[in-house]
């Protein structure tokens, strides 16, 4: 069960991407906290992940549209045998 919620997930977040909208998914989260706020055990279900979704503020300095990408040069990823 748990690999098909994370295949949905990842339609999930591939989803809400492409409506400009950010999402993380969460784990080590307190699921019979969250089973009982929400009332799934009653309903015969059971929290597994959680997925925050928002969007980022203008100041967000981790925006990628305002930080470049920085990438270890080939030589310290690749080793050729």
């Amino acid at each position: 069960m748990e690999k098909q919620v994370y295949l949905n997930i990842g339609s999930f977040l591939l989803g809400v991407a492409t409506l400009g909208i950010d999402a993380t998914p969460m784990e080590g989260i307190d699921v019979k906290e969250l089973d009982e706020e929400f009332g799934l055990r009653e309903k015969g279900y059971t929290a597994l992940v959680a997925v925050s979704i928002g969007y980022r503020a203008e100041s967000d300095f981790n925006s990628t549209d305002k930080t470049p990408k920085s990438r270890l040069p080939e030589s310290e990823i690749f080793i050729e045998i």
